[in-house]
């Protein structure tokens, strides 16, 4: 057996001495008796010198018994005297300085969060080496103390008061319940509606703000004080996100649960402002599954308790943004199906038809992901069979659901079709696609883009599953314009990439990943048309090319130019280019277009956007494109 014995300052071992015998009272009570130890500090500290009070304290501190607070946090008395608070460091029992802490220090105490526990809590202020303990005290605290002090001097004056009035807060908050909280419910009702501290219902108020500022009803509502001016989105969504985001890096959200939602809701809603943010998003999503893995989620919780359909509703919100950030930036998923103790069909049948559709068309992502991890490229094309989307809406009981919202799951659902289906690894980007690949991408992308320019103009929920559905759809036309070798197809995709083009313009102020989309497509219509009026004038087609436009704009009456068809102007614009072609079939238009043209940039980033296992910064493309 090994005896830990302890050394004074100069490493000789201090002198063994007799436990001290209890006082009287102690004795007729048959209480352990902690009366004696003032006596022995002192004769300690007059025995051994410097090094004592250290010891003291000590033997002190062995006296205090934990206890389990009302949190189910581990605490002791010795803790509780403690003005200063600070929080106590834990070593699991794989560290081996687990065991030589439990031998040592008398101040630090077992958890017993389960049978055994898993390791050791050890106070911050635990008895160590003194000259260390200051060292690190005037390197670290005084410092740290210093910043924490600013940064919340900062956010009480710049942060706290960076949100809209009551009035313009109301559409807000109404935009939000009923277009975005049905599909996506990570900011819990009772949440909202009472929370529990004054900073807890400003940044939720930011966070909702945030989030419907994208739809828009909302831009007569972006103000930032009573009587201030109207902001512009880009001005209101990126005042609102930097405060939520420097409100959330001071600690001042305390919850842990309200700051996963918090993570959560931001990763999904916020627009960054500069190359450096460009991968905030995804960081914001890392933090938030990393509480969640802290605060065990993931773990199936007992069905007694009350908070058990709120921990899955939860946990569902936070497994969807991983499959959508996943989709979104090309980033690898971090919640594993073999990690997690829920069963996710049965947390899917529970929840609200709305957000049921929307975790089922999740389920389906999640198997098309697997189709580009790194190793699953196949040789040969890959369909993934997808249920039929009316059908999905009968089994969710999503029939009575508003149309809007449908609308918006449906673009999702197409979106995903487009994904599901893979080309061959060896495959050429000018070789005919498969088949059934063709024809499931072409027909999504048209439903797409019809939705979103026709059908329901203005009216859907507009998350960022809108333009990433549109962005899907411009990749596909791209495809067909650039590699058909039929004059009629690849004019026809040159009218669906010009109409895809001007739906994402008209959100370009929304959604931050359109931006180098637009820049891009405008440029390459550009250097088109460029390239169609050199031919024309090389081969002699430039009279065929003025009659065809202007017989076109003949035919056009001037109701077919309305502001919800964003198609008319094309089928005009690319008549004159379809009877060119006609003409002279053999035309390579891509091949006349200006050498200084760096195509192979926007190949590799409209193409790109097929590929989900490919990570793309689209701020480099767009101050490439910018």
């Amino acid at each position: 057996m090994v005896r830990f014995v302890e050394s004074d300052s100069t490493g000789l071992p201090l002198k063994r001495r007799q436990v001290a015998q209890a006082c009287a009272r102690c004795r007729r009570r048959k209480k352990r008796c902690c009366h004696n130890d003032h006596r022995d500090h002192k004769e300690r500290r007059a025995e051994h010198g410097p090094q004592s009070p250290v010891n003291g304290e000590t033997a002190r501190a062995a006296t205090d018994s934990p206890t389990l607070s009302a949190s189910g946090a581990i605490t002791t008395q010795d803790d509780s005297r403690r003005s200063g608070g600070h929080m106590s460091r834990f070593v699991g029992d794989m560290n081996p300085e687990a065991i030589f802490m439990e031998a040592t220090s008398l101040c630090s105490t077992r958890d017993v969060s389960v049978r055994g526990g898993l390791g050791v809590w050890e106070p911050r202020t635990s008895p160590r080496d003194k000259s260390t303990n200051d060292a690190a005290a005037a390197l670290t605290s005084p410092s740290r103390q210093a910043v924490q002090e600013m940064m919340k001097a900062y956010v009480q004056s710049n942060c706290l008061g960076c949100c809209p009035p009551p009035a313009d807060f109301a559409v807000l908050r109404r935009i939000y319940l009923e277009k975005l909280d049905p599909i996506f419910p990570i900011l819990d009702c009772q949440s909202v509606t009472s929370p529990q501290t004054e900073i807890s219902e400003i940044v939720l108020k930011q966070v909702i703000s945030l989030a419907a500022a994208a739809d828009p009803e909302a831009t007569s509502h972006f103000r930032l004080s009573p009587d201030g001016i109207l902001l512009s989105r880009h001005d209101f969504c990126t005042s609102l996100s930097s405060s939520i985001q420097i409100i959330l890096d001071t600690g001042l959200i305390t919850d842990r649960v309200l700051l996963t939602r918090i993570l959560a809701a931001l990763s999904l809603y916020m627009q960054p402002s500069s190359p450096d943010e460009a991968d905030t998003p995804a960081f914001l999503s890392n933090r938030a599954v990393h509480q969640m893995h802290t605060m065990g989620l993931q773990m199936a919780s007992d069905e007694s308790q009350t908070s058990s359909q709120t921990t899955r509703t939860l946990f569902s919100c936070l497994w969807a943004l991983d499959r959508l950030n996943s989709a979104f930036y090309g980033r690898a998923t971090l919640i594993h199906e073999r990690d997690i103790g829920w069963d996710l069909d049965d947390c899917i049948a529970r929840q609200a038809p709305p957000f049921r559709l929307f975790l089922m068309i999740i389920s389906l992502l999640d198997k098309v992901i697997a189709l580009y991890r790194p190793g699953n490229r196949n040789e040969k094309a890959v369909l993934v069979e997808l249920p039929i989307f009316e059908q999905m809406i009968l089994d969710a009981g999503a029939a009575r659901v508003p149309s809007s919202c449908l609308a918006s799951l449906e673009i999702f659902y197409h979106s995903v079709a487009i994904l599901s289906s893979q080309s061959p690894a060896d495959g050429t980007s000018t070789s005919l696609p498969v088949p059934a690949t063709n024809s499931r991408r072409s027909l999504a992308a048209d439903r797409i883009t019809s939705i979103v320019g026709n059908e329901f103009l203005g009216q859907l929920s507009y998350m960022p599953i809108i333009p990433y559905g549109v962005s899907l759809s411009l990749s596909v036309s791209y495809r067909k314009m650039r590699h058909s070798n039929v004059p009629m197809f690849r004019s026809r995709g040159k009218q669906a990439f010009r109409a895809n083009a001007s739906l994402l313009k008209s959100l370009d102020d929304t959604f931050w990943t359109v931006k180098t989309m637009v820049a891009m497509a405008e440029q390459v219509l550009q250097e088109m048309d460029k390239a169609v009026a050199s031919l024309a004038q090389e081969n002699g087609l430039a009279e065929i090319s003025k009659k065809a436009e202007l017989a076109s704009r003949g035919d056009q009456g001037p109701a077919a130019l309305g502001t919800g068809d964003v198609t008319a102007d094309t089928v005009i614009q690319g008549t004159s280019e379809w009877n060119i072609l006609e003409n002279v079939p053999d035309l390579d238009v891509f091949g006349n277009f200006d050498p200084t043209f760096d195509l192979g940039a926007v190949d590799a980033a409209l193409e790109g956007n097929l590929d989900i296992g490919a990570s793309s910064n689209w701020f480099d493309w767009q101050q490439l494109w910018g």
